[in-house]
């Protein structure tokens, strides 16, 4: 299929890469033309880039650029164009712009992703997709190329992916945040993390995956190379906090995990991998 990406940063890079291995012709939008890899077709121009496209990727950091950037894509796509609007932004945004879209009449589909850049690196990523099942089986062979098929989920209308992806992230916040606590506790009491992660792991704490994978894969290694940035794991915590708070059900430890996560960043930047919240207990 011919694809216009836009975004083509951390998440973004290994996604075209994957698509071009999948013999899909990708034209990127790229600000810098220095940055263009080996094989990548290239533009600067986000018109050159969507210009008969059947699909359209978008991965971008916050709503702020999504709101410009598919602004700009809508003002020039062809009717008939699949948009995947790839960042984990707010529901609420993806539902208006849809409407937009839908006006011009180019469909919207919000498909956030999940495992970071190792899991595009992989082929295990998890994708899932708010919007209208026919324009996710139009896309397939598009979101099947970057990331798992077996883990592509159609989760209901426009906005549906965005709200699954906020609660995912605000639950591996939360874990990872726990975990740095639990940790400490543990090696303040003289007990090896490493011993202890391979007991619980084997207990009721085990369904933890940032205790079961994070803590001893990344964290214990000294490992705060980002493969997803502190940063957008704040971005995401704010909007989920945001969502819970419209649907008036109350998320007792968000406040107190995105403070600490916050903390984080205003030590370590918002750059280095999330699990650098850990660093805040001593590791």
């Amino acid at each position: 299929m011919r694809v216009g990406f836009i975004g083509a940063g951390l998440m973004g890079a290994p996604m075209v890469q994957r698509l071009i291995e999948a013999g899909h012709e990708v034209v990127v939008h790229v600000r810098d033309p220095a940055r263009r890899p080996e094989g990548w077709t290239t533009t600067g121009s986000i018109a050159e880039a969507v210009e008969g496209a059947e699909v359209v990727c978008t991965v971008l950091p916050d709503t702020e650029q999504v709101r410009e950037v598919v602004g700009a894509v809508l003002s020039v796509a062809a009717p008939g164009t699949v948009l995947l609007e790839m960042t984990t932004h707010a529901p609420a945004v993806a539902r208006e712009l849809a409407a937009e879209a839908e006006a011009r009449g180019i469909v919207y589909l919000d498909c956030p992703a999940a495992g970071g850049v190792p899991a595009v690196r992989t082929g295990t990523l998890g994708i899932w997709v708010g919007g209208p099942a026919d324009a996710l089986e139009r896309a397939r062979p598009v979101l099947a190329a970057i990331g798992d098929e077996a883990k592509l989920r159609h989760c209901g209308p426009v906005g549906a992916g965005l709200v699954v992806k906020l609660v995912n992230n605000y639950l591996v916040a939360v874990n990872a945040v726990a975990s740095g606590e639990a940790l400490a506790v543990v090696r303040e009491a003289g007990v090896d993390p490493r011993v202890a992660i391979e007991a619980i792991v084997t207990g009721g704490g085990g369904s933890n995956a940032q205790l079961a994978n994070l803590y001893p894969n990344r964290v214990l290694a000294g490992d705060f190379e980002p493969g997803f940035k502190l940063g957008l794991m704040l971005k995401d915590l704010r909007h989920a906090i945001d969502l819970a708070e419209q649907t008036k059900v109350p998320l007792h430890p968000g406040p107190a995990v995105r403070d600490r996560i916050a903390e984080a960043g205003e030590v370590y930047g918002h750059e280095v991998d999330f699990g650098s919240v850990a660093r805040l207990y001593g590791w």
